[in-house]
C-alpha cells in the first residue's frame, strides 16, 4: 500500500481528529487533507485540515467549520504506520 493511501485511510478512521473539532460536530471525511511537514526514520509530522459539520437540534446541518492540527505518525522499521498521536 502506498504511503499516501495508508495516511488517508488512517485519517478517515482515526478518532484523533476529533480533538481538533471546535463545536463537537461531525468530521466530513471527504474534506480531510494533509501535508507532510517533517520526515524522520521513526515518525512523520503532518498538518491536517478538514471540515466539521455543525448540526442543529433538529438534526439538520446548519454550518461547517474549518478545523486543523498537527499529528505525529509513528513508524516501524519498514516505514509502516504503527501509531498516531497529537503533536
Amino acid at each position: 500500500m502506498s504511503e499516501a493511501l495508508a495516511i488517508t485511510q488512517l485519517l478517515e478512521t482515526s478518532n484523533q481528529l476529533s480533538a481538533f473539532c471546535t463545536q463537537n460536530g461531525w468530521i466530513i471525511s471527504d474534506s480531510i487533507d494533509y501535508e507532510i511537514l517533517e520526515r524522520h526514520a521513526d515518525h512523520l509530522l503532518i498538518y491536517v485540515t478538514f471540515l466539521e459539520s455543525i448540526m442543529e437540534g433538529s438534526g439538520c446541518q446548519c454550518d461547517q467549520k474549518s478545523c486543523y492540527g498537527r499529528l505525529r505518525l509513528n513508524l516501524d522499521i519498514q516505514g509502516n504506520i504503527i501509531g498516531v498521536e497529537l503533536a
